[in-house]
């Protein structure tokens, strides 16, 4: 099924754009702002209800809304293989 595909590579999409965010990508960068528009609309209403967490005595905010895209993107995954 294509559905099944795009939205498994929509999934590693977001995986790629979760680790980049380690390393600290120019976002000037093409491959950045086209991963940021891909993303963007997923991840956002997400952000909307789980604010980034800060951890304290840094300037670190960890963001939780990949996990939860990629949480509910596996459980559709299994529905739609059935």
């Amino acid at each position: 099924m294509i559905l099944i595909q795009i939205l498994r590579i929509y999934l590693v999409l977001i995986i790629v754009r979760a680790v980049m965010t380690w390393f600290n990508p120019d976002p000037a960068s093409p491959l950045v702002r086209f991963l940021t528009w891909l993303t963007e609309p997923v991840l956002l209403p997400f952000r909307r209800i789980i604010p980034p967490i800060p951890v304290p005595k840094t300037n670190v905010r960890i963001d939780l809304s990949p996990v939860f895209v990629l949480l509910i993107g596996g459980w559709l995954l299994t529905k739609l293989r059935y």
